[in-house]
């Protein structure tokens, strides 16, 4: 059973660009709108690894297999980026632009980061949420 599960953790990590899109283009419109920076192709364009996490992350919180500390940094990590992200997009500007010389955001985009943060963490968090509920 141990190698089981080793094996399809293993799976989950190793997934090609291209099978990432064919998951993602058959996920339901309710959890593409949860992690809403991706209603369309921006989800192509994202980084690998962001790709790989939330793809991970929803398997792992389907299938019961993400403890609670795990479930917590995982979605905190994946937040992060997709709240990064959103701020460089709404600001057209990169991540660097908008820090301080110790990499801390300036002040006027902490309150905007913050609000996106928050947003992306209340959607995916319901969102996965009433998918336990309904199993």
């Amino acid at each position: 059973m141990a190698n089981q599960t080793g094996g399809n953790q293993l799976k989950l990590m190793n997934m090609e660009p291209n099978n990432l899109n064919e998951w993602w283009g058959g996920q339901p419109d309710g959890l593409k709108q949860a992690f809403s920076l991706f209603p369309d192709r921006r989800w192509e364009e994202a980084d690998l690894y962001l790709r790989i996490n939330i793809r991970n992350y929803c398997l792992l919180k389907r299938g019961g297999m993400l403890p609670e500390d795990k479930d917590r940094s995982m979605l905190s990590e994946i937040v992060c980026e997709l709240a990064d992200t959103e701020l460089c997009r709404a600001n057209g500007k990169t991540l660097e632009d908008m820090c301080d010389t110790d990499g801390a955001f300036l002040e006027e985009y902490q309150e905007l980061f913050n609000r996106i943060y928050d947003e992306l963490e209340m959607r995916i968090t319901d969102y996965m949420n009433g998918l336990s509920k309904n199993m």
